[in-house]
């Protein structure tokens, strides 16, 4: 199955302890859709990006998994509408 549709979810955790945020990457590292998670500063705790097949398959994500994480805060997820430039060459 083609995943073809790519959403960047911020996530903002509601406690901040260190067992609370290695709960919570422990429970990204298991979820097959999210390909990657960075540790950010500002409003946000977290970037997701995450790769579906369509947008059922987000709303299952959303609301069966990643809203069901302890922990979860608030939630932005922006969808990713067209890829203007994608590497990870570092010259």
């Amino acid at each position: 199955v083609k995943k073809s549709l790519m959403v960047i979810c911020y996530v903002s955790l509601k406690q901040h302890d260190k067992s609370a945020g290695a709960k919570f990457i422990k429970t990204i590292n298991s979820l097959s859709e999210v390909t990657e998670c960075y540790n950010i500063s500002g409003e946000f705790d977290f970037m997701l990006k995450v790769i579906v097949e369509n947008m059922d398959a987000y709303y299952n994500f959303h609301v069966n998994k990643l809203s069901q994480s302890e922990n979860i805060g608030h939630v932005q997820s922006v969808f990713v509408m067209g890829i203007i430039k994608q590497t990870h060459v570092v010259i």
